[in-house]
């Protein structure tokens, strides 16, 4: 399958284009973390290695003297972050460049076979993603650098529990879906972890920097669309009209913005012990005009 892409942001707006037909799956991440129980595992990984993936995600593999080195047997993905892709930037009034892009459309990651929950293939996924920072470039570098490698550690983990769960069986029909759901759910901890391992430096060095990330898979047709913050993700569809040689763009919004004005924002920011305030637009605690984000640590003591 081929694509036309266009991927461009300007500060806290993200233009992303793909052209084609696709089934979308749109999500946002609610920053609630949720643990698998732990399974013994045959497939290659020790219990201790998955006991440390259960009680610190992909941080935590990289860290433990438990674990098998294969997360670096192919070497980091950080040198994959931008291949087969076109973007533009803009840098604004900073005397610094803020914002990362990441993308990888042809991006090969070990998958389980389509007709077998004990072994796995390597198969192609797209990934693109944007990390709009602000109050420094820290956030959005550590998601950029992360984003690839933790994917891929969430994504042999979650398929060796699907595994050890399902013992090789599993009806046809649920193949599909079961990978499907492996991807979504690899995404959601990998937002989740770069937060953590952010959060954690943050802390340590004194930064006071966020990001918003807003992350776009390609796989098998499917795009999974996954948002943090006030980046935009659109789809872009061409359209000829009928005895027309011109072709038109159609735009499709694929995400939310997390804005403090929105009454399910609103509401759990003061649930939080937070508050809303108007300067110029409404804020968190009177400073943050997006209501989530990577980093910001002060806003979410």
């Amino acid at each position: 399958m081929s694509y036309k892409k266009i991927l461009g942001f300007c500060r806290t707006f993200t233009k992303l284009g793909l052209m084609g037909r696709f089934k979308i799956t749109s999500f946002s991440i609610p920053f609630v973390l949720l643990f698998i129980k732990s399974i013994q595992s045959s497939h290659g990984l020790s219990v201790s290695c998955m006991i440390d993936y259960d009680n610190g995600g992909a941080p935590a593999v990289y860290e433990s003297q438990e674990c098998p080195r294969w997360v670096l047997s192919n070497g980091s993905l950080q040198n994959q972050n931008i291949k087969n892709c076109q973007f533009a930037t803009l840098q604004g009034r900073r005397e610094y460049q803020e914002d990362r892009v990441v993308c990888n459309l042809d991006m090969k990651l070990p998958l389980l076979k389509n007709n077998s929950l004990l072994d796995f293939e390597e198969d192609t996924v797209g990934i693109v993603a944007v990390f709009d920072g602000h109050g420094g470039k820290e956030a959005s570098e550590m998601g950029s650098k992360l984003l690839f490698d933790y994917f891929k550690v969430h994504l042999v983990f979650l398929s060796y529990k699907l595994m050890g769960i399902y013992k090789g069986e599993m009806p046809l029909s649920d193949y599909k879906a079961n990978k499907l759901g492996v991807l979504r759910e690899s995404l959601l901890k990998t937002i989740f972890d770069i937060d953590l391992k952010f959060t954690q430096e943050a802390i340590k060095n004194g930064y006071f920097s966020g990001s918003t990330a807003n992350v776009v898979l390609l796989y098998d047709g499917q795009i999974l669309v996954a948002n943090v913050g006030d980046s935009k993700a659109l789809l872009m569809s061409e359209k000829i009209p009928s005895g027309d040689s011109r072709v038109n763009l159609s735009a499709t919004e694929l995400t939310y913005d997390h804005h403090p004005e929105r009454e399910d924002e609103k509401a759990r920011i003061k649930t939080a012990g937070g508050s809303v305030i108007v300067w110029g637009v409404p804020r968190v605690n009177g400073v943050l005009a997006m209501s989530r984000s990577i980093g910001d640590v002060a806003l979410k003591r």
